[in-house]
């Protein structure tokens, strides 16, 4: 399987790269010609009113990039959850250890945020090459509106898991890092699966620019001419555009993610 992948990001505007609160995870490594097997992304968007979200996203994508099955079945994405909901007292105490050793501990204030946790969206994506004589496929399994773009020759043909702008919200599904009922989690499960050929490019984003593609597409525009095009030279610079779009008014100021595949 010959693929390219391609991480942008951006956090918001005046913030710094430390505060940025998505997370991305793209693998496994292919041998420095394209060739590999299977290909498995993930991406997540913390919720910036919680507090440790970007932690909990780096968390998400970590545990949900590396496990198998997880954009197969409900019960295997809730295992998956359940493995970062379970550890994450541990990741609460190493930052507080970490706050005590800079000599900036946990204010009193603090505490309500911490006991009540972090959320996050996650979106993770598979690519398998066919076995002989069966076709290539994806799989896809999402909580919140990050979003997969599919995109052949200059067709768009496959969204998820929303598929009109109209469905982005300021509240979007949202997995909490303090264990959830598993009727609350499995409720949300998106799963998805489709074909792909050999020149398809996909397109994986978190809200911000999802939104903006969706925007765009329904006008009848191409956005993927952009995203194609960027960090190439026939394109701008990814935190250029972004920057530009922000000032239009186009894209909302938001933490931006971008993985691009071209195969």
């Amino acid at each position: 399987m010959r693929v390219y992948p391609s991480t942008f990001h951006l956090p918001k505007r005046g913030n710094s790269f430390q505060e940025y609160e998505d997370a991305f995870w793209v693998g496994p490594d292919d041998d420095g010609n394209g060739e590999i097997g299977s290909l498995r992304v993930a991406v997540a968007d913390g919720a910036s009113s919680s507090m440790l979200a970007g932690r909990w996203a780096r968390r998400l994508v970590k545990i949900f990039g590396s496990a198998k099955g997880v954009t197969r079945t409900r019960a295997d994405f809730l295992a998956a959850y359940r493995e970062a909901a379970y550890s994450w007292d541990g990741e609460v105490r190493e930052y507080k250890t970490d706050r005590e050793k800079r000599g900036v501990p946990i204010e009193w204030y603090e505490e309500p945020g911490l006991a009540k946790g972090a959320y996050a969206t996650i979106l993770v994506v598979e690519f398998s090459d066919g076995r002989p004589g069966y076709p290539r496929r994806w799989k896809a399994a999402a909580i919140g509106d990050s979003c997969l773009f599919q995109v052949r020759g200059e067709s768009l043909c496959s969204c998820f898991p929303i598929s009109d702008v109209t469905g982005f919200s300021y509240q979007p599904p949202l997995l909490p890092s303090r264990v959830a009922e598993d009727d609350v989690v499995l409720r949300h499960v998106c799963l998805k699966s489709g074909r792909w050929e050999q020149g398809d490019h996909f397109y994986i984003a978190t809200d911000a620019l999802a939104a903006w593609f969706l925007r765009s597409w329904q006008a009848e525009e191409r956005p993927w001419a952009i995203l194609r095009d960027l960090d190439t030279e026939a394109g701008l610079d990814f935190a250029t555009w972004v920057d530009q779009q922000r000032d239009l008014g186009e894209m909302h100021d938001d933490d931006t993610t971008l993985v691009r595949i071209d195969t």
